[in-house]
């Protein structure tokens, strides 16, 4: 063999071995297989070097369960990779996990940001979407209905154009939300240290009490979600890690 081809061989076969292990490990996540795509695309971060890394960075951002960490790994798409195709579901991705802190500034300068980088982004009715939501949860209504209005006309056929629609001045749209139950407890103490066992997990958590039947209840709920769709997703990478629970709705 040339000295050429081995060079070449030396340089191209490692490249299609690492294009061959993502697809794998996307293929894993599209599975619900969190635990093993997880594992491999934390092999695979190693090599920052390699065209496809940004793939790599914004799916370990799906599979983190703590907010801070997705958000890690989504900018350093957004900073690094901006070439890469999943830089603008990267903005989009940290925006959403602004709404959900009800950071809505900062999450509309994402959303501004991504149409104005990225306009051709196949998720503009999303975009649009949050847009409005943002705008109306910053008492700038009228701007925020238009904006809702504008998506309707634009995206008849799409599901957030659905959901603009059930949405009235008088609806407070930033009052709700998902979460995941992990655990109810009549004894508040109990409650407190099992919070205490998710948060060393890197989980974060907060305790909701409810009454029922005239019983007092402390529940303990993970997570914030603008969607049912991305509680249950959320559930999942919990269920992987050994921790059951079910999507609750809160207020």
């Amino acid at each position: 063999m040339s000295r050429y081809r081995i060079i070449f061989c030396c340089l191209v076969i490692p490249c299609l071995l690492f294009g061959q292990d993502i697809d794998e490990a996307i293929r894993l996540f599209n599975s619900f297989q969190f635990t093993r795509a997880k594992e491999i695309f934390y092999e695979l971060k190693e090599d920052g070097d390699h065209p496809r890394i940004g793939e790599v960075y914004y799916y370990l951002g799906r599979l983190s369960i703590n907010p801070d960490s997705a958000s890690y790994y989504y900018h350093e798409v957004i900073n690094h990779h901006a070439q890469s195709r999943y830089a603008d579901i990267s903005y989009l991705e940290i925006a959403k996990i602004n709404i959900a802190r009800k950071n809505f500034v900062t999450a509309l300068a994402n959303l501004d940001k991504t149409i104005t980088r990225y306009p051709e982004t196949e998720y503009r009715d999303e975009i649009m979407f949050w847009q409005g939501i943002c705008r109306i949860s910053i008492d700038e209504t009228e701007k925020g209905e238009g904006i809702l209005e504008e998506l309707q006309r634009s995206f008849p056929k799409s599901v957030w154009s659905e959901r603009a629609a059930n949405i009235t001045q008088k609806k407070d749209v930033a009052q709700e939300y998902y979460a995941i139950q992990l655990g109810s407890y009549r004894n508040k103490s109990n409650a407190d240290k099992y919070a205490v066992t998710l948060r060393d997990k890197g989980l974060e958590v907060h305790i909701v009490e409810a009454f029922i039947k005239g019983q007092l209840y402390y529940r303990v709920w993970t997570g914030r979600f603008l969607t049912l769709e991305q509680a249950k997703e959320y559930m999942l990478k919990l269920d992987s890690l050994g921790l059951k629970g079910n999507v609750v709705r809160g207020s």
